[in-house]
């Protein structure tokens, strides 16, 4: 099969999409392909047909060629014929279910596509007979494929039919760009083999790493078996830490929680908090047991089904052992910039999960997440010590600070006010919000749910005492101890030009973001949207648009002198003469003299 002169080109000016899979993968510098895998040499393929046509046209073509006794010809005339429709391979994969009248021919063809087809449809009929049909011989010109755009997970399912060896995924994932790891780790999830269980245990997890896939190897390594194993090693305890934090959060997917569908979660942050103490005090362990208790004291891990007291004595066990000497002083030994940078934000989220407030009525938990895993913020609103958001509405996350704590959103009259507590993760016009009417009733402040548009859930309705309330919403409005000093700016910068709208009214900019340059920088970077077509300008000017960067990077000062500077220079200077191109239409962007950057 691997002969050269077994697989030439079906078009000898054209290369084989298997030809060219190999060479590009081979002049890659490291070794790795791009994010979605390596562009297809003629673009990327047309638009799918509609399922009717696409049938037609698979039930014309495809049996002419399974019934033609020459693999080769047979392979030539289907490639070539594939190209002229314009087929793409999405309609292949869920065609190929015809009747194979001899599976020897058959498979034939399928070997002969894999390695010689320049269409990638043809490629994609080839794939699909393999899958049906193909040996182990033939796993390694399948996993030369992977590479190829759009061609993965087709690839892998065919590999999983063939019952291709663990070390072929495995090698797999160093060839693969991290973001397209889910579909691998998956599949060793699925496989009950202790090869795949070892390599799955010692996964570096990360940003990367989504809370499906953090389940499905915790499933797959039997992670509930392992804690309350007699030693289960420091290995096991900071992994199923890591794995517990990638579950916990809002899936923002359309579903709950990965945590709540863990069927042993309880089982699990029992265990691990239980021998937390068998950890040695380092920064990624402490980070790690802070994140378990951030999620148990607040985030959808509280739904879970606990025994009575059961959450508050593990919450009770991680604050006593992190107040140990050798613990408390591990942020201290920070010294590399990404360690001082998660050293600060335990130290700012130290005592956020050690409330021993009463769970009764409203409270408000902002929480920053672990930098290792993003620049995210929440704010978590607890009605009765349960946490909302994920408890009535999976479709949504919690929802950033300022968007419900910036003014007075949250501040009860006797006028009402309408206030989003959530938005759905697609949009709000596909699932809705969560809504509320929130309004002083005497010595009370109700919470009325809101449909809009009829889409969303509904909250019933909620009374709280008003004194309880209003010292609550003010805890929360004034605390600013989870901010560091970047965000602090940008907060800042974006409430001044909030109270003060001429400053970009000025220079005929409606809209503007500012925020941090990322979880380990304290640069602060505003966005500024300019141009007719941001306002809806139609025809030609509807395309005139920039958005203009201005990176603030930090020199030392205090947030608010910080803001006030850029606010004083956005009054007096036209953010064009020293912001710089951040996307937009570049032709625009020139007519207004604009500095472009070079493209990569």
């Amino acid at each position: 099969m691997s002969v050269r002169d077994e697989r030439e080109p079906l078009d000898p000016r054209t290369p084989s999409l298997y030809d060219y899979a190999l060479f590009r993968h081979g002049i890659e510098p490291d070794g790795r392909v791009p994010a979605g895998g390596l562009p297809l040499p003629g673009g990327p393929p047309p638009d799918a047909l509609r399922r009717r046509e696409a049938q037609r046209v698979v039930t014309e073509l495809l049996p002419p060629a399974l019934a033609d006794p020459d693999p080769a010809r047979a392979a030539a005339n289907l490639d070539r014929c594939l190209r002229e429709r314009g087929m793409h391979p999405d309609n292949v994969y869920e065609l190929v279910r015809l009747p194979l009248p001899d599976e020897a021919l058959a498979r034939a063809l399928g070997r002969r596509l894999l390695l010689t087809a320049t269409d990638p449809a043809a490629l994609a009929v080839g794939i699909s007979l393999v899958h049906r049909l193909g040996e182990p011989e033939d796993v390694p010109d399948l996993t030369a494929l992977a590479v190829l755009e759009g061609f993965l997970q087709p690839v892998l399912y065919a590999l999983s039919a063939l019952r291709c060896d663990t070390e072929v995924l495995i090698r797999l994932v160093g060839v693969l760009h991290p973001d397209d790891h889910a579909w691998v780790i998956s599949q060793l999830a699925s496989r009950d083999d202790p090869a795949a269980r070892h390599w799955l245990l010692n996964l570096p997890v990360g940003p990367h790493t989504g809370g499906s896939q953090a389940r499905h190897v915790a499933l797959a390594v039997r992670l509930a078996d392992l804690l309350e194993a007699e030693h289960p090693g420091t290995t096991v305890l900071a992994q199923g830490g890591r794995l517990l934090t990638r579950m916990a959060p809002e899936s923002g997917t359309g579903s709950s929680a990965e945590i709540l569908a863990y069927e042993p979660a309880v089982r699990v942050y029992e265990a691990l908090v239980r021998r937390a103490d068998l950890l040695p005090p380092t920064l990624d362990h402490h980070a790690i047991l802070l994140s378990l208790a951030l999620d148990l004291s607040s985030g959808p891990p509280a739904l879970l089904d606990w025994r009575p007291g059961l959450r508050e004595e593990l919450l009770v066990r991680l604050d006593r052992l992190l107040s140990t000497p050798d613990w408390a002083a591990v942020p201290d030994g920070a010294r590399a910039h990404e360690d001082r940078c998660r050293a600060d934000w335990i130290r700012r989220m130290r005592r956020e999960p050690f409330d021993r407030t009463a769970p009764t009525g409203l409270r408000i938990h902002v929480v920053e997440r672990d930098p290792e895993f993003g620049d995210a913020v929440e704010t978590r609103i607890l009605l009765d010590g349960r946490p909302l958001v994920p408890r009535v509405f999976p479709q949504g996350r919690s929802p950033a600070p300022d968007l419900v704590l910036g003014g007075d959103l949250l501040r009860a009259t006797p006028e009402e006010r309408e206030v989003t507590l959530s938005t759905a993760y697609c949009s709000e016009g596909c699932c809705g919000t969560l809504t509320v009417t929130v309004q002083r009733d005497g010595d009370h402040v109700v919470w009325h749910g809101r449909h809009r548009d009829g889409i969303g859930p509904r909250l019933p309705e909620h009374r709280f005492d008003a004194a309880a309330y209003d010292a609550e919403v003010e805890r929360a409005r004034t605390d600013d101890t989870w901010c560091r000093p970047a965000r602090g700016t940008a907060r800042l910068i974006m409430a001044g030009l909030h109270e003060r709208p001429e400053l970009l009214a000025r220079w005929d900019i409606p809209l503007s973001w500012c925020g941090t340059a990322g979880p380990y920088e304290e640069t602060v970077v505003l966005r500024l949207a300019y141009g007719p077509g941001v306002s809806g300008a139609p025809g030609r000017e509807a395309s005139q648009w920039v958005q203009l960067e201005w990176r603030l990077p930090d020199d030392g000062r205090p947030p608010a002198q910080r803001a006030a500077s850029a606010l004083e220079r956005l009054a007096t200077a036209d953010p064009r003469t020293y912001a710089r191109f951040g996307g937009g239409n570049r032709e625009y962007a020139e007519s207004l003299g604009l500095h472009l950057p070079d493209d990569d």
